[in-house]
Protein backbone atom coordinates (compact mmCIF):
# COMPACT_ATOMS: atom_id res chain seq x y z
CA UNK A 1 0.00 0.00 0.00
CA UNK A 2 0.99 3.69 -0.63
CA UNK A 3 0.03 6.79 0.17
CA UNK A 4 -2.12 7.30 -3.49
CA UNK A 5 -3.75 3.70 -2.97
CA UNK A 6 -4.51 4.49 1.32
CA UNK A 7 -5.88 7.84 -0.74
CA UNK A 8 -7.84 5.95 -3.07
CA UNK A 9 -9.48 3.52 -0.67
CA UNK A 10 -11.14 6.28 1.84
CA UNK A 11 -12.51 8.52 -0.83
CA UNK A 12 -14.04 5.26 -1.76
CA UNK A 13 -16.39 5.74 1.06
CA UNK A 14 -19.55 7.37 -1.04
CA UNK A 15 -22.01 4.53 -2.08
CA UNK A 16 -21.69 1.01 -2.67
CA UNK A 17 -22.25 -2.39 -0.17
CA UNK A 18 -19.89 -3.43 2.43
CA UNK A 19 -18.81 -6.11 -0.15
CA UNK A 20 -17.80 -3.25 -2.51
CA UNK A 21 -15.87 -1.37 0.53
CA UNK A 22 -14.03 -4.62 1.24
CA UNK A 23 -13.41 -5.48 -2.29
CA UNK A 24 -12.17 -1.32 -2.66
CA UNK A 25 -9.75 -1.70 0.61
CA UNK A 26 -8.17 -4.71 -1.15
CA UNK A 27 -7.43 -3.28 -4.05
CA UNK A 28 -5.67 -0.94 -1.85
CA UNK A 29 -3.31 -3.75 -0.86
CA UNK A 30 -5.31 -3.37 2.85
CA UNK A 31 -6.02 -7.05 3.88
CA UNK A 32 -9.62 -7.43 4.89
CA UNK A 33 -11.62 -9.65 7.28
CA UNK A 34 -15.44 -10.77 7.93
CA UNK A 35 -16.73 -9.32 11.16
CA UNK A 36 -20.59 -10.03 13.04
CA UNK A 37 -22.86 -8.01 11.40
CA UNK A 38 -23.31 -5.04 13.62
CA UNK A 39 -20.34 -6.52 16.06
CA UNK A 40 -16.49 -6.06 15.87
CA UNK A 41 -16.09 -9.97 16.44
CA UNK A 42 -14.52 -11.85 13.32
CA UNK A 43 -16.57 -15.08 11.87
CA UNK A 44 -13.83 -16.61 10.04
CA UNK A 45 -12.17 -19.79 11.52
CA UNK A 46 -8.70 -18.38 12.45
CA UNK A 47 -10.35 -14.82 12.62
CA UNK A 48 -7.48 -11.73 11.97
CA UNK A 49 -4.86 -14.45 10.57
CA UNK A 50 -7.23 -15.45 7.71
CA UNK A 51 -7.41 -11.81 6.66
CA UNK A 52 -6.54 -11.54 2.87
CA UNK A 53 -6.92 -9.27 -0.02
CA UNK A 54 -7.59 -12.10 -2.03
CA UNK A 55 -11.36 -10.65 -4.62
CA UNK A 56 -12.67 -14.48 -4.50
CA UNK A 57 -12.30 -15.11 -0.55
CA UNK A 58 -14.02 -11.29 -0.03
CA UNK A 59 -16.86 -11.83 -2.39
CA UNK A 60 -17.13 -15.95 -0.89
CA UNK A 61 -17.61 -13.92 2.43
CA UNK A 62 -19.74 -11.12 2.03
CA UNK A 63 -21.94 -13.53 -0.45
CA UNK A 64 -22.80 -15.62 2.29
CA UNK A 65 -23.94 -12.45 4.73
CA UNK A 66 -24.01 -8.96 3.14
CA UNK A 67 -24.31 -7.59 6.73
CA UNK A 68 -20.89 -8.45 8.28
CA UNK A 69 -18.95 -5.56 8.40
CA UNK A 70 -15.21 -4.70 7.86
CA UNK A 71 -11.96 -5.70 9.65
CA UNK A 72 -8.81 -4.38 8.36
CA UNK A 73 -5.58 -5.42 9.27
CA UNK A 74 -2.72 -2.56 9.09
CA UNK A 75 0.61 -3.51 7.25
CA UNK A 76 3.62 -3.68 9.17
CA UNK A 77 5.05 -0.47 9.37
CA UNK A 78 1.48 1.55 9.72
CA UNK A 79 -0.40 1.94 13.53
CA UNK A 80 -3.80 3.35 14.17
CA UNK A 81 -4.40 5.21 17.14
CA UNK A 82 -7.98 3.87 18.38
CA UNK A 83 -9.36 6.76 20.28
CA UNK A 84 -11.80 5.83 22.53
CA UNK A 85 -13.30 8.70 24.75
CA UNK A 86 -15.73 6.63 26.97
CA UNK A 87 -12.44 5.41 28.45
CA UNK A 88 -10.90 8.97 28.65
CA UNK A 89 -9.35 9.13 24.87
CA UNK A 90 -9.64 12.80 23.52
CA UNK A 91 -8.03 13.66 20.08
CA UNK A 92 -6.32 16.56 22.26
CA UNK A 93 -4.32 14.17 24.24
CA UNK A 94 -2.18 13.84 21.08
CA UNK A 95 -1.30 17.23 20.57
CA UNK A 96 -1.22 18.71 17.15
CA UNK A 97 -1.71 16.47 14.29
CA UNK A 98 -0.95 16.21 10.40
CA UNK A 99 -2.96 15.81 7.76
CA UNK A 100 -3.53 12.27 7.54
CA UNK A 101 -6.02 9.01 7.17
CA UNK A 102 -8.51 9.49 10.17
CA UNK A 103 -12.43 7.47 10.96
CA UNK A 104 -14.99 8.51 13.17
CA UNK A 105 -15.95 5.46 14.75
CA UNK A 106 -19.48 4.38 15.43
CA UNK A 107 -18.97 4.43 19.56
CA UNK A 108 -18.01 8.12 18.95
CA UNK A 109 -14.40 7.74 18.73
CA UNK A 110 -11.50 7.90 16.01
CA UNK A 111 -9.00 5.96 13.94
CA UNK A 112 -5.75 7.81 13.17
CA UNK A 113 -3.58 6.34 11.20
CA UNK A 114 0.18 7.13 10.43
CA UNK A 115 3.68 5.14 9.59
CA UNK A 116 5.95 4.11 12.29
CA UNK A 117 8.66 2.03 11.99
CA UNK A 118 10.15 -0.16 14.74
CA UNK A 119 8.50 -1.88 17.56
CA UNK A 120 5.39 -0.10 19.85
CA UNK A 121 3.42 0.12 22.74
CA UNK A 122 -0.30 -1.68 22.94
CA UNK A 123 -1.27 1.66 24.18
CA UNK A 124 0.19 5.41 23.93
CA UNK A 125 1.65 6.75 27.07
CA UNK A 126 0.83 9.20 29.50
CA UNK A 127 -2.79 9.06 28.09
CA UNK A 128 -6.21 7.56 29.06
CA UNK A 129 -8.38 5.77 26.20
CA UNK A 130 -6.29 5.67 23.36
CA UNK A 131 -4.97 2.10 22.15
CA UNK A 132 -2.24 1.27 19.40
CA UNK A 133 -3.57 -1.07 16.49
CA UNK A 134 -0.69 -2.79 14.44
CA UNK A 135 -0.53 -5.54 11.89
CA UNK A 136 -0.79 -8.22 14.89
CA UNK A 137 -4.87 -6.92 15.58
CA UNK A 138 -7.09 -5.24 13.00
CA UNK A 139 -10.09 -2.12 13.15
CA UNK A 140 -12.85 -1.44 12.37
CA UNK A 141 -13.42 -0.01 9.36
CA UNK A 142 -16.21 2.35 7.61
CA UNK A 143 -19.04 1.98 6.40
CA UNK A 144 -19.62 -0.94 9.06
CA UNK A 145 -22.41 -0.73 11.42
CA UNK A 146 -21.63 -0.17 15.36
CA UNK A 147 -24.01 -1.85 17.14
CA UNK A 148 -25.42 1.47 19.06
CA UNK A 149 -26.62 1.48 14.16
CA UNK A 150 -24.51 4.47 13.48
CA UNK A 151 -21.99 3.72 11.07
CA UNK A 152 -18.14 4.12 11.02
CA UNK A 153 -17.11 6.58 8.25
CA UNK A 154 -14.50 8.45 6.89
CA UNK A 155 -13.28 12.14 8.11
CA UNK A 156 -10.23 12.63 6.56
CA UNK A 157 -8.95 11.11 3.52
CA UNK A 158 -5.65 12.63 3.25
CA UNK A 159 -2.58 10.13 2.56
CA UNK A 160 -1.37 8.44 5.58
CA UNK A 161 1.28 10.80 7.14
CA UNK A 162 4.34 9.92 9.27
CA UNK A 163 3.89 9.86 13.10
CA UNK A 164 4.17 12.87 14.18
CA UNK A 165 7.96 13.52 16.39
CA UNK A 166 6.15 14.41 19.68
CA UNK A 167 4.12 11.05 19.96
CA UNK A 168 7.43 8.45 18.36
CA UNK A 169 8.18 8.30 22.36
CA UNK A 170 4.57 7.48 23.69
CA UNK A 171 4.37 5.09 20.64
CA UNK A 172 7.40 3.00 20.12
CA UNK A 173 8.27 0.23 22.72
CA UNK A 174 12.24 1.24 24.13
CA UNK A 175 14.61 -0.49 22.71
CA UNK A 176 15.95 -3.53 24.49
CA UNK A 177 19.01 -4.32 25.19
CA UNK A 178 20.14 -7.78 22.97
CA UNK A 179 21.45 -10.77 25.04
CA UNK A 180 24.82 -12.15 24.56
CA UNK A 181 25.41 -15.67 23.05
CA UNK A 182 23.11 -17.84 21.87
CA UNK A 183 19.52 -17.84 22.32
CA UNK A 184 18.32 -20.09 24.87
CA UNK A 185 14.61 -20.82 25.24
CA UNK A 186 14.55 -18.53 28.58
CA UNK A 187 15.91 -15.36 26.60
CA UNK A 188 13.68 -15.95 23.79
CA UNK A 189 10.38 -15.66 26.01
CA UNK A 190 11.64 -11.74 26.60
CA UNK A 191 10.99 -10.74 23.02
CA UNK A 192 14.44 -9.69 22.57
CA UNK A 193 15.67 -13.25 22.02
CA UNK A 194 13.34 -14.34 19.62
CA UNK A 195 14.34 -11.60 17.16
CA UNK A 196 17.50 -11.63 17.19
CA UNK A 197 17.00 -15.14 16.67
CA UNK A 198 15.28 -13.79 12.91
CA UNK A 199 18.08 -11.63 12.52
CA UNK A 200 20.82 -14.12 13.25
CA UNK A 201 19.20 -16.92 11.15
CA UNK A 202 20.33 -18.28 7.96
CA UNK A 203 19.84 -18.13 4.11
CA UNK A 204 17.62 -21.05 4.23
CA UNK A 205 16.65 -21.32 7.50
CA UNK A 206 14.75 -18.10 7.71
CA UNK A 207 11.57 -18.24 7.49
CA UNK A 208 11.87 -21.30 9.53
CA UNK A 209 13.36 -19.30 12.05
CA UNK A 210 10.56 -16.89 11.91
CA UNK A 211 7.96 -19.66 11.92
CA UNK A 212 9.40 -20.84 15.36
CA UNK A 213 9.59 -17.27 17.03
CA UNK A 214 6.31 -16.75 15.99
CA UNK A 215 5.12 -19.24 17.53
CA UNK A 216 6.65 -19.16 20.74
CA UNK A 217 5.30 -14.85 20.11
CA UNK A 218 1.88 -16.43 20.09
CA UNK A 219 2.49 -19.10 23.01
CA UNK A 220 3.40 -15.70 25.40
CA UNK A 221 -0.10 -13.70 24.56
CA UNK A 222 1.04 -12.82 20.48
CA UNK A 223 2.54 -9.44 22.12
CA UNK A 224 1.92 -6.25 19.55
CA UNK A 225 5.22 -5.47 20.23
CA UNK A 226 7.28 -8.49 19.45
CA UNK A 227 5.23 -9.49 16.90
CA UNK A 228 6.03 -6.33 15.05
CA UNK A 229 9.93 -6.64 15.53
CA UNK A 230 10.10 -9.98 14.03
CA UNK A 231 8.49 -8.23 11.01
CA UNK A 232 11.00 -5.63 10.77
CA UNK A 233 13.59 -8.62 11.47
CA UNK A 234 12.24 -10.94 8.77
CA UNK A 235 12.30 -7.47 6.29
CA UNK A 236 16.23 -6.95 7.54
CA UNK A 237 17.13 -10.87 6.09
CA UNK A 238 15.89 -10.34 3.12
CA UNK A 239 12.50 -11.81 3.38
CA UNK A 240 9.54 -10.52 1.62
CA UNK A 241 6.30 -9.13 3.78
CA UNK A 242 3.59 -11.29 1.84
CA UNK A 243 5.91 -14.53 2.79
CA UNK A 244 6.41 -12.69 6.55
CA UNK A 245 2.50 -12.31 6.74
CA UNK A 246 1.91 -15.56 6.01
CA UNK A 247 4.19 -17.09 8.15
CA UNK A 248 2.88 -15.11 11.66
CA UNK A 249 -0.54 -16.09 10.40
CA UNK A 250 0.23 -20.09 10.02
CA UNK A 251 2.37 -19.67 13.05
CA UNK A 252 -0.89 -17.82 15.11
CA UNK A 253 -3.40 -21.01 13.27
CA UNK A 254 -0.62 -23.38 14.67
CA UNK A 255 -0.29 -22.11 18.47
CA UNK A 256 -4.14 -20.64 19.21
Amino acid sequence: MNEHTAGRAAADEGGGSLLDHALGYARAELAVLPLAPRGKVPVTEHGKGDATTDPQVIERWWQRDPLRNIGIRPQPGVVVLDVDPRNGGSLEALGMLPETWTARTGGGGWHVWFRCAGAVRGRLADADGVDIKTHSGYVVAPPSVHSSGDRYRWLNRAPIAMLPEHLRERVRVPAAVRPAGRVSARSASSGAGLVRAVAEAQPGQRNSVLFWAASCAWREGGDAAVLDALTDAGVAVGLSLLEIERTLASAERRTL
